[in-house]
């Protein structure tokens, strides 16, 4: 099938062909699977992405011949694919942010003491960062902004903000700061959450 036209290969999966399927899986997945994961910077998500792309080819196949360009067209998928994956990784993140930093319900004064623990302890150990590191780290964290305007904000490059975000974040860490939420405040948000 090596010679066979994308075109062709899309009307053989419109009727059902696996083979076709896989011809066309193994002759884009060695461009596809590179450009998404230089987007996410991570080989899980980006091999979930790729996944995502082609499982909704054959769960579509009746429909694959109306793909014109098939290049364009997987670039593209997996592209809103991995944009859909950042805004909804964004919006767990709002409402996580919402319930620390407006208030959690919680059931017992045990759990508020907890709380209000927890968020002094991370307070205290963001005031022990640089000046330009915290505003970095808050910049991320609280604001959600990207590398990009956050570089923008504070006036320095990319790069520098990447390392001064990652430092800030690792001496959250040896502060146990990321340890204690992960183990004292998520039971009680009952909300998934990626550190």
């Amino acid at each position: 099938m090596k010679g066979i036209s994308d075109n062709d290969l899309l009307m053989r999966i419109s009727e059902g062909d696996r083979h076709a399927f896989r011809e066309l899986y193994q002759r884009y997945i060695p461009v596809l699977y590179p450009f998404i994961k230089s987007l996410c910077n991570d080989d899980s998500s980006g091999e979930d992405i790729v996944q995502d792309v082609f499982i909704k080819i054959w769960d579509n196949r009746a429909k694959a011949v109306n793909i014109k360009q098939v290049k364009s067209y997987l670039f593209r998928a997996a592209k809103n694919r991995f944009l859909n994956e950042l805004r909804k990784q964004k919006k767990e993140r709002n409402v996580i942010n919402d319930r620390l930093y407006n208030g959690i319900d919680t059931e017992t004064p045990e759990q508020q003491l907890t709380i209000k623990e927890g968020m002094r302890l991370g307070d205290e150990a963001l005031s022990r960062l640089s000046p330009k590191r915290r505003l970095i780290v808050e910049l991320s964290t609280r604001e959600e902004l990207s590398l990009d305007e956050i570089s923008a904000r504070v006036g320095s490059s990319k790069n520098v903000v990447k390392k001064l975000l990652y430092q800030g974040l690792a001496t959250l860490r040896k502060n146990e700061i990321i340890k204690y939420f992960k183990v004292i405040l998520l039971p009680l948000l009952s909300f998934p959450i990626r550190f």
